[in-house]
C-alpha cells in the first residue's frame, strides 16, 4: 500500500474543511438594536472572523475593503450616506435619531479583486428601534439578512426575491454554533433564547457563464448581522 506523505494528508485536511463550509472574514456592525427620539446613536464597524476570534486590524482589512460605504436607511426611507471614522481595528460614528420606528445601516461592498477569478462581496446589516413606528422594507439588491425586533426568525433577501435553501451560520454567547436553513419564503429561526451577542452570516455564490466580460468565474456574497439578546 502507497504511504501517504505529510503534504497529501495536510491537503486531504484542507479539502475537507472547505467541503463543510469553513467561516471567512466579514464585515460586520456593531449597536444596540433599540434607541430614543432625540439621541445620538452609536455604532461600529469591524473585519472579524469571530469563530477564530479574529478581529483584523483596519490597516490589514482585505484588499479596498476599508472603502466600504455606509448608508442609513430612516422609517421615512430617507437614505442617508454616513461617514464613520477609522480606529485601530474599526470604524465607529453615530447619528441622530429624528423618527419613531425602525432604522437600518446597510453596507455593500464588492472588493477589488487581487488575484484568482472570484470576488467577494460583503455585505453588512444593523437593524435599530426607536419605538414602534414605520418598517424599512427597502433592502440592497444585493445579499440580505434581517428580522423583525426581538425575533429569532430571519428573512435572507437577494435582488429583493425571498432566498431560499441560503445556509445562515450563527453564532452565540458561548461560542455555540447553530447552522440553518431558509425555506421557501427565505425564512429560518435560530435559538437565541440566552442573553448576549449572536453572530449571523449567510453567504451565496453566484456563478457566472463562462466568457463573463469580468473575466471571473464566481462572486461570493455574503450578508450578516450582530444582534445582542437582552
Amino acid at each position: 500500500m502507497k504511504k501517504l506523505t505529510f503534504n497529501t494528508v495536510y491537503l486531504t485536511l484542507l479539502l475537507l474543511l472547505f467541503a463543510f463550509g469553513a467561516q471567512a472574514h466579514a464585515l460586520w456592525i456593531h449597536t444596540s438594536s433599540t434607541t430614543e427620539i432625540g439621541a445620538r446613536h452609536d455604532f461600529k464597524v469591524y473585519y472579524a472572523d469571530y469563530h477564530e476570534n479574529a478581529i483584523e486590524a483596519v490597516a490589514d482589512w482585505y484588499s479596498d475593503v476599508q472603502d466600504f460605504e455606509l448608508w442609513l436607511i430612516s422609517p421615512s426611507g430617507k437614505k442617508t450616506k454616513l461617514e464613520p471614522i477609522a480606529n485601530e481595528d474599526h470604524f465607529e460614528g453615530s447619528f441622530a435619531v429624528e423618527e419613531k420606528g425602525e432604522y437600518q445601516l446597510q453596507i455593500s461592498h464588492t472588493a477589488k479583486v487581487l488575484k484568482g477569478t472570484t470576488a467577494y462581496q460583503f455585505n453588512a446589516y444593523a437593524q435599530v428601534w426607536a419605538g414602534k413606528g414605520k418598517k424599512v422594507s427597502k433592502q440592497q439588491k444585493d445579499l440580505s439578512l434581517t428580522r423583525n425586533p426581538k425575533s429569532s426568525v430571519f428573512l435572507v433577501k437577494y435582488k429583493d426575491d425571498a432566498l431560499a435553501d441560503a445556509p445562515i451560520n450563527v453564532l452565540g454567547p458561548e461560542n455555540e454554533v447553530q447552522k440553518i436553513i431558509t425555506g421557501k419564503k427565505g425564512k429560518a429561526s435560530a435559538n437565541m433564547q440566552e442573553n448576549g451577542k449572536y453572530y449571523a452570516e449567510v453567504t451565496y455564490t453566484d456563478k457566472l457563464n463562462a466568457g463573463d466580460p469580468s473575466g471571473l468565474k464566481a462572486i461570493w456574497r455574503c450578508a450578516t448581522q450582530v444582534i445582542e439578546m437582552e
